[in-house]
């Protein structure tokens, strides 16, 4: 569902989850805020601990351990449901992350599960953060034969061509999964119809009244409310002049807000302060008043149609929300700057408190943004620091990214350890030029002979990837003098880098030397008992073998690297043997089968958000394709390559090596 700020698109679907819920259809309901798009998965969060709040956790009681386990992973309070102690492995060893999707699902399905298909409401979806929207792709692709309606609503202003969610818009309609419905505003006949059910007998002149409504208002439904509550309570008549005035839906909502008692206005300013949404505990601890003041405020609150109490709360106590956000907007900026900071801190200190004796990443954020308006720099600067590994851990890139920002921003005192981790989100995401200006000044301060070699090795594995090969020596070269140094660094590192420069050298046409690099890698490797540093070494060494026509060794090397990087749980080194191993296999006419391990290595690095190797892997996937006929196939995933290998390095100039990567 689409439309405009105002258009009524909430209010909407509210009425249609009403009706599907009397007619016994479960429900999940969340809503996405403007301050809140990089909280990773905040709506998913919400939603089902809203209804798990309300409803306990009965309905996954039949939902296995291990599902129940990745669940577990953002809604904490389901670990009481696991069999004994549990620890889950990272989310970047093999498969992880498809668990983590899976078990979210199949949990939320068993929220959802009844005799009537469920309902997931995601409202302002185009305030969601990327973690949220990689969630969201993974449910809709999975939707056939579900018996599951999700309803999402966004405004199309903020969801212009080309956004994701356009594009997976168009993908669900083609597979017939989807449906859009476009909300415009109120013709006059609507405008006369809502006059008449709204004030019946009580208005004089309906016709007239309609018309300066509908004239006033311009038929957004929002504005069109506000005025006919100021009618209906006697504060404006259609004579008058003051409907005219600009901001007049402000004026009407500041009247609204002048009988309010003292009391009451204090706690709506900590409500307005918390966030839109703000549950009981929060708002009490944030104004600093006691429990009985902070339960009759929020009464007259409610009374006043001002807030609404949320029935699917989340938290222990009750949760509420403003009845439109122009409302929380206007008693925001209507407190005065040192008492927003003083309920900032307050805040910031309650939500702290909750994420005591528990990881505070998922509320790391949220913390984080309170001691900013606070003014509390220094601690808003850890806290975003927190929310930024959180997101990392998540492969939620671009949140992780701009936690890291603010972190910076704000001083946090280790700067040169955020560039490096902002560098190596940027690489991931194809972002060369960016990339490079963070590692250089995280080189840039007072750093140890091993930090300067680690990140010599990163810019020049950012050379590699733009095709500067020349310059990826020179940086190659830089950390290996530094790692040759005594006590600069481990066997391990020193390999890893021999392998890199045996890429490089393959890549500039010296076999000799490309294969003596290789085996100098796999022996420091196996020196350092080093199984990251094996499986490169063994990845490498299999495209060297494959080179020279050894399709027997490479498939060997290939295989161990395979083996090797899936007992350590490495992801990256992971994608990198399953590509090389397809592209052997393929080349020794396996072609089933290269195309099957392409496909695995294709998902796992799109998931990773390695945007420039998911290019080069969907290239060699639609090579594979047309070898064994798919050609439809093919040409989706080289129309696909296409797309993403022409947004790498985007504004870095032009460079064709960008487009030939086929091996790493």
């Amino acid at each position: 569902m689409e439309g405009e700020a105002g258009i009524g698109k909430t209010r909407l679907a509210e009425e249609f989850v009403a009706h599907a819920a009397s007619g016994g259809a479960a429900v999940v309901a969340a809503r996405c805020y403007a301050g809140e798009t990089n909280l990773a998965y905040g709506p998913f969060v919400e939603g089902l601990s809203a209804v798990l709040g309300r409803e306990g956790t009965g309905r996954l009681e039949g939902l296995l351990a291990g599902p129940l386990g990745e669940a577990a992973r953002l809604l904490p309070e389901l670990s009481g449901l696991l069999p004994g102690s549990r620890t889950l492995p990272p989310l970047d060893t093999p498969g992880a992350r498809s668990r983590f999707y899976d078990g979210v699902v199949r949990a939320l399905l068993a929220v959802l599960g009844g005799p009537q298909p469920g309902v997931l409401l995601l409202d302002d979806l185009q305030w969601a953060d990327e973690a949220s929207l990689d969630l969201l792709t993974y449910l809709v692709r999975r939707l056939e034969d579900k018996p599951l309606l999700v309803l999402v609503t966004w405004r199309p202003e903020e969801v212009p061509e080309g956004h994701r969610l356009r594009g997976l818009l168009a993908e669900a309609r083609r597979s017939g999964e989807a449906t859009v419905l476009g909300l415009g505003r109120l013709g006059p006949g609507p405008v006369r119809e809502l006059v008449e059910r709204s004030l019946g007998g009580a208005a004089r002149d309906p016709g007239t009244l309609a018309s300066r409504l509908g004239d006033e208002s311009e038929g957004l439904p929002l504005f069109l409310a506000e005025y006919l509550a100021a009618v209906a309570e006697g504060e404006l008549e259609v004579g008058d002049e003051a409907w005219a005035l600009p901001g007049g839906v402000q004026d009407l909502l500041r009247g609204r807000l002048r009988t309010v008692g003292e009391t009451a206005g204090q706690v709506l300013a900590a409500a307005a302060v918390v966030g839109r949404s703000f549950d009981f505990d929060t708002v009490r601890e944030a104004s600093g008043r006691g429990e009985e003041e902070t339960l009759q405020s929020l009464e007259e609150l409610v009374s006043r149609g001002l807030i609404r109490e949320v029935r699917d709360a989340s938290s222990e106590g009750p949760t509420y929300d403003f009845d439109h956000d122009k409302l929380r907007t206007l008693v925001y900026e209507g407190t005065g700057l040192a008492r927003r900071r003083l309920l900032h801190r307050r805040a910031a200190a309650a939500l702290a408190a909750r994420a005591r004796g528990r990881e505070a990443g998922p509320l790391a954020g949220q913390v984080a943004r309170h001691h900013r308006l606070a003014g509390q720099d220094a601690a808003a600067a850890g806290y975003y620091s927190l929310a930024g590994d959180h997101a990392r851990a998540l492969y939620a890139n671009g949140d992780a990214l701009a936690h890291y920002e603010e972190a910076l921003a704000l001083g946090h005192p280790d700067i040169a350890a955020l560039h490096e981790a902002m560098g190596d989100l940027l690489t991931r995401r194809g972002e060369y030029g960016a990339a490079l200006g963070h590692y250089e000044l995280a080189a840039s301060g007072d750093a140890s002979r091993e930090a300067v070699a680690t990140l010599e090795h990163k810019i020049g594995n950012v050379h590699a990837r733009r095709g500067d090969r020349d310059l990826a020596r020179v940086h190659y070269e830089s950390a290996l003098a530094a790692l040759e140094e005594p006590d600069a660094g481990s066997p391990g590192d020193l390999a890893r880098l021999y392998a890199d420069l045996s890429l490089l050298s393959h890549l500039q046409n010296d076999p000799e030397e490309a294969t003596g690099f290789g085996r100098r890698a796999l022996a420091l490797a196996e020196e350092a008992g080093d199984a990251r540093a094996r499986a490169q070494a063994h990845n490498m060494l299999g495209i060297l073998s494959g080179d020279v026509g050894d399709g027997e060794a490479a498939l060997v090397h290939l295989r161990e690297s395979l083996a090797l990087a899936e007992r350590l749980g490495d992801p990256e080194s992971r994608v990198a043997a399953l590509n090389n191993l397809a592209l052997a296999l393929g080349a020794g006419g396996q072609t089933a089968e290269a195309i099957e391990i392409a496909g695995t290595a294709l998902g796992l690095c799109a998931r990773l958000g390695d945007r420039h190797r998911e290019a080069a892997l969907r290239n060699n996937l639609a090579d594979l394709l047309h070898a064994a006929g798919l050609e439809e196939e093919s040409m989706a995933q080289l129309k696909r390559a296409v797309e993403i290998f022409a947004e790498i390095g985007e504004g870095d100039g032009l460079r064709p090596e960008i487009w030939k990567l086929v091996e790493w």
